[in-house]
This record gives C-alpha cells, structure tokens and sequence, in this order.
C-alpha cells in the first residue's frame, strides 16, 4: 500500500514539473515572440513620423520656392528696396508701424491688421498689393507669418505685424533671433533654402517656432533680399501626437541637439515643447546618427522598449523617438496569450489514467510467456503422483 502511494505521488510531482515547464517556457516563447510584434510596430511608427515630418518640411520647401520667384512678390520686393533707399530707413520704419499699428494692442496669432495702413502713402500702395494674396496663404496653409526682408536686413513686410515689423535683423533687437540667422545664411546661399531648429521667438510672445528662407533674386540677376516663412509648432505637434494604435503607454516624440522635447509629451498636462530634458541612451544614439530599438529608460525613469532614429533639418538633426512602456507589453501578452490551465489540468489528468491502466496491465506478449513459465514449473506438469 505504502508503495503504491509513493508510485502515485512520484508520478503526480513528476508530472507537475513537467507541466510547469512547458507552461513556463511556452510564456517565455510566447512572451518574446509577441515583443518582437510589438517591435515591428513601433519601428514602423517611428518611420511613419520621421516620412511625415519629410513630407511636411519638404511641402513647405516647395511653397517658399515657388513664392521666391513670384513675379508678385519680386516686383514688390524691387519697389520695397528702392523705397528703403529713397528715404531714410529709422525714420520710415517708424512711420510704417506708426500707420499700421498706431497705440493698439493686437493679440499675438490674430490675423486682425488692417489690409492697408492709415493714410495714403507709397508703402501703403505697395503692401495692399500684396497684403490679401499673403494673408490669404498663411491662413490656409497654415503658416504663421510671412516675412520680406531686404538685403541690408530692414523687414519690409509681415503679415502679422508684430514686434520685429519694420526692424532690422543687423541691428536691431531681434538680431540674435533663428529669423536673423536664416536671413543671413539665406543671403549667403541664394539657391537653397535654410531652416532653423526650433526656438522660442519673443516677438510672438515667446511661441516656439521654426523659419524657413530664401533668398529673392531680381529680374537683373542681383540678390535684393530674402522671404521668409514662420513655421508654427502645431502641424508637428498633429504629427507626433497621434496616438492611434500605441495602446495606453505608446508615444511618438522628437528631441533636439539640445536634449530638449520639440513636441509634446503624451504623460503631460502642460506643453512640453522646449521644456522636457531627455538625456536617455537611446535618445543620444538618435542624435548621433544612429538607429535601432533596445530597452532602455525613458525620460520619466521608465523601462519601455525605445525605437530611434534621426530626422535632419538643414544644419541641425532631431531624434524621432518612438517607445512603449515595457510593463503594458508583458500585460498584454499575458493578456492575450491562449489560456493553459485547462489544457494542462486536461493533460495532467490523462497522463495519471495512462499510469494507472498501463501499470495494472502486462505488456503485449508477456502474458504468455508467463503463462508458459507457470505451466513449466507447475506441480501439474508430471500429473498426478499416485504412489504411496
């Protein structure tokens, strides 16, 4: 009795081990292979966001060069320099701004200056030739502002008429701003068109923004200033802040050379453009030219998995991050993983039948040769003995 219970109980402890580990390893395969799934993802993700920011910066490339040789815009470009030469630049600028603006207080990012200044005035011609066509385009396409600059720096024309109007980005105050670097950089390289990286811009009340420039060359050839565009944040903000997809940790974001967010931070009430430090590993691999995906700490202290690569923008490159937290992916394999416990008791409970009736049971041909031995070795085999 005590052997046969020591027989069971050995087959039942045997059993469960094995059990248990197929189950664990069927986890850990299931685990991993689902990890390598959700990696596909998130590569492509981040793909997906670097080929919309290239398509996005690359539409507004498109737009500058074909407003740069508008016959519009170079003729009133012409007419802008020779008024600036005529009379003496302090002296008409201030008037400018004192005719459109005069003492109001327009709210920045409001397209409510007038299309014509007060009085009539050679300026005022030429900016209500092109005033409507430019504001019209702005605020379609969802631009900010649009800018002419000469080539000694005076800005001749914005649509949005705000601080830096009618200033110099030589000597004024603005001339340390990402819109004074593009204009020169501009004027130095009249064929290609020059990008900052983004910077908070004061003029606009401190927003983030980003400015595009070419230079605009004259019907003689000469190089008679520069258009510019102001790039607001929100198109790329629409762009990595989608969350389609990305379950409830996922998220797209970009950092810049100077380790700080040029989006929005998904775990974030407030904005985080220009405000979040991301120092991680992987976001250094991105900015260094690298691209991959690996587990890592995020910027909140979190173990996700972390796709990167980079995203150059003229001179300067950005990392385009790409990551979901490590936990949610271990819950939702855990989670979808086909269920073992009734399959494994199922198994369990047939492998102890299959002991039980195997164990009572001779195997095939035994039977016989016992039989045979028996028969051999009986007291019967001689028959009766009959002697006294």
């Amino acid at each position: 009795m005590k052997s046969s219970l020591r027989f069971w109980l050995g087959s039942s402890l045997v059993l469960c081990l094995g059990l248990v580990l197929i189950a664990w390893g069927y986890s850990h395969w299931y685990l991993n292979t689902y990890t390598q799934v959700v990696a596909d993802r998130i590569l492509l993700l981040n793909e997906l966001r670097k080929g919309a920011l290239e398509q996005y910066f690359a539409t507004a490339e498109a737009e500058l060069s074909f407003w740069n040789t508008n016959a519009n815009i170079v003729a009133a470009q012409e007419k802008f320099t020779e008024l600036w030469h005529r009379e003496d630049p302090l002296a008409l600028a201030k008037q400018i701004r004192q005719s459109f603006l005069g003492d109001r207080n327009i709210p920045t990012g409001q397209h409510s200056i007038p299309d014509d200044a007060e009085g009539n005035s050679s300026y005022s011609t030429l900016h209500g030739q092109i005033h409507p066509i430019a504001k019209l385009f702005v605020s379609e396409r969802g631009y900010y502002d649009m800018f002419l600059i000469g080539s000694e720096g005076d800005i001749y024309y914005t649509v949005e008429k705000e601080a830096d109007f009618a200033s110099n980005l030589k000597t004024g105050q603005w001339r340390n701003t990402h819109l004074a670097s593009v204009y020169r950089r501009a004027m130095l390289k009249p064929d290609s068109v020059v990008i900052s990286d983004m910077q908070a811009y004061a003029p606009s009340a401190g927003a983030p923004a980003i400015f595009m420039a070419k230079a605009i060359i004259a019907s003689a050839g000469d190089i008679i200033g520069v258009i510019a565009f102001q790039l607001p944040t929100a198109r790329i903000l629409n762009i990595m802040n989608y969350t389609g997809g990305m379950r409830e940790t996922g998220e797209t974001y970009l950092v810049g050379q100077d380790r700080l967010m040029r989006s929005d931070s998904r775990f974030s009430d407030t904005s985080t453009v220009l405000q979040q430090r991301v120092d991680t590993t992987t976001a250094n691999k991105a900015l260094s030219g690298q691209h991959g995906i690996e587990f890592t700490q995020d910027y909140r202290g979190v173990e996700v998995l972390s796709a990167y690569s980079s995203f150059t923008l003229d001179k300067t490159s950005w990392a385009v991050m790409a990551e979901i937290d490590r936990e949610e992916i271990s819950a939702i394999a855990a989670g979808e993983r086909p269920a073992l416990s009734g399959i494994l008791a199922f198994i369990f409970g047939l492998s102890l039948w299959s002991i039980w009736y195997w164990q009572g049971r001779p195997l095939a041909g035994e039977s016989t040769e016992l039989a045979r031995f028996d028969l051999e070795n009986s007291d019967f085999h001689d028959g009766p003995n009959l002697s006294g």
